[in-house]
């Protein structure tokens, strides 16, 4: 877990994924200590996480190893009991799936020239696998947005920014996976991007 989630995230996305390492066993801080440094774990280790003040994850989330996704908006996403027994919970595709549909891979910006409009747009699209979303704003227009991905019946897919952008052309790729890292159905989906007050939204289709 130590390279195949901590050290990839803080590498790729710096500062989008916290990785946190949970004592199930309420445990001592020296026994903590031990673990960290027989381990090797930079990550943060979690201290009595199956007390109230640690978070009962034992009573939330299940005994034993464990591994559970939580959003921005602590929204559980993934969880590794609800699928797999112990002893064979640890599914790095199914992991790393869900988190890369919740963090934002801004894949270029182009400040200049400055769009005389707001837009929001996707290419390839239709496309299969993969796409990448354009946000516009123009000149002197800087702000926070939410871009975020929905299915017709209006539940959401994928976030993939939220936070403050520059004037010009954002881009953000967009896997196309759903929350467990599944590919997403053939069909219709609405990318919808919140402006301050501005609301946009653009039809991108998955082919299959």
């Amino acid at each position: 877990m130590q390279d195949d989630i901590a050290e990839y995230y803080e590498a790729s996305f710096p500062g989008q994924v916290q990785v946190v390492g949970v004592d199930l066993w309420n445990g001592t801080a020296v026994d903590l200590r031990g673990f960290r440094d027989g381990f090797g774990a930079t990550f943060p280790l979690l201290l009595n996480g199956d007390s109230p003040a640690g978070g009962t994850f034992s009573t939330l989330y299940g005994t034993y190893d464990n591994y559970v996704v939580v959003n921005k908006q602590g929204i559980v996403r993934y969880h590794a009991a609800l699928g797999w027994p112990h002893g064979n919970r640890y599914h790095l595709n199914e992991i790393r799936g869900c988190v890369d549909s919740l963090v934002s891979s801004t894949v270029g910006v182009e400040p200049d020239p400055a769009p005389e409009a707001f837009r929001l747009s996707s290419a390839p699209n239709p496309s299969r696998g993969s796409t990448t979303v354009e946000l516009a704003i123009p000149a002197g227009e800087a702000t926070s947005a939410l871009v975020t991905v929905h299915d017709v019946g209006g539940r959401r897919v994928a976030t993939l920014w939220e936070g403050e952008v520059p004037a010009g052309v954002s881009r953000f790729a967009w896997p196309q996976v759903d929350a467990a890292g599944r590919p997403l159905a053939p069909g219709v989906y609405l990318v919808r991007s919140w402006i301050g007050s501005r609301h946009l939204v653009h039809r991108a289709v998955v082919l299959p």
